[in-house]
């Protein structure tokens, strides 16, 4: 009798266990200079710009954005609504120097921040944003750290990687020769955040804008991020981008620890869509179970 006991009360355990189970949609979107101001920055907006993006956020059912190009929290908060949303975006200082955007002479580059949007109800922690990413030039971004507290843990780190160095053609380019090393050492920065969490055996996600196309054979960013002997799971790998008819490859992309991986919905990966004429990143995400 007391075996049949025990194993009833183990069948009523796991039941509880799977009934309380969760699935979390998480993304991560490079918003294009996103300022709270359309008027400010590289990208003029409009209203309609806000409320596109907006209704793209409440379609796409994402729980947790990791954010890029976001100027500051009154900027994210024109498309993340406050009664939703809680916004953690990095604490690196505004740029020192005014620099004027690519095409536009009388416009002006605003600060380019990362940042998360988290869905108010999900519990989580702000961790110590990880600044060396950023190589003490005011211009790079820092990596905005959080932990996802639902069940069991799931580290996440938002990034924006340098600019320029996407691919073998610019690594054969001469005048790419600076822009890629930076990209070296700022990877080479994220192999020391990926070590730091599974020493403490956390499941982890790195996710947004690496400017680097990391599904092509051989990369020489991915093998760097994850070797044969130490591996990470690239989840964007098998997205065919069709978000916009100019890239072929992604730039961004969701990466996740060898432990992580299991918690991944088959299937779940997936990008975009299109929304309006802004922005040029279309957001990639997938479906993590806790």
């Amino acid at each position: 009798m007391n075996t049949i006991i025990a194993t009833a009360w183990i069948l009523a355990l796991l039941m509880s266990c799977f009934a309380h189970a969760k699935e979390l949609r998480i993304a991560a979107w490079n918003l294009e200079h996103l300022n709270a101001n359309g008027d400010e920055g590289c990208v003029s907006r409009t209203q309609e710009d806000y409320d596109i993006i907006s209704d793209s956020i409440d379609s796409m059912g994402y729980d947790v954005v990791a954010l890029q190009e976001v100027k500051d929290v009154d900027a994210a908060r024109r498309v993340f609504a406050e009664e939703d949303w809680n916004i953690e975006m990095s604490k690196r200082a505004p740029m020192k120097s005014s620099r004027e955007c690519w095409g536009f002479p009388d416009r002006y580059l605003q600060h380019l921040g990362t940042g998360f949007a988290i869905r108010k109800g999900i519990q989580y922690e702000r961790n110590h944003d990880f600044e060396v990413l950023g190589l003490d030039d005011d211009f790079q971004r820092w990596g905005t750290d959080i932990t996802i507290l639902e069940g069991s843990h799931l580290r996440l780190l938002s990034v924006h990687l340098k600019s320029g160095c996407w691919g073998p053609p610019q690594d054969e380019d001469e005048n790419r020769e600076e822009t890629c090393d930076v990209l070296r050492q700022q990877i080479t920065k994220l192999v020391q955040w990926r070590d730091e969490r599974r020493g403490d055996e956390i499941d982890f996600a790195i996710l947004g804008d690496f400017n680097r196309r990391l599904a092509m054979s051989n990369d020489w960013g991915w093998n760097l991020l994850s070797p044969s002997d130490n591996p990470l799971f690239l989840v964007t790998a098998d997205i065919e981008p069709k978000c916009d008819s100019r890239y072929t490859e992604l730039i961004d992309h969701i990466v996740v620890s060898s432990t992580a991986i299991t918690r991944v919905v088959e299937d779940s990966a997936r990008e975009g869509p299109r929304v309006g004429e802004h922005p040029d990143h279309c957001a990639v995400s997938a479906l993590f179970q806790f």
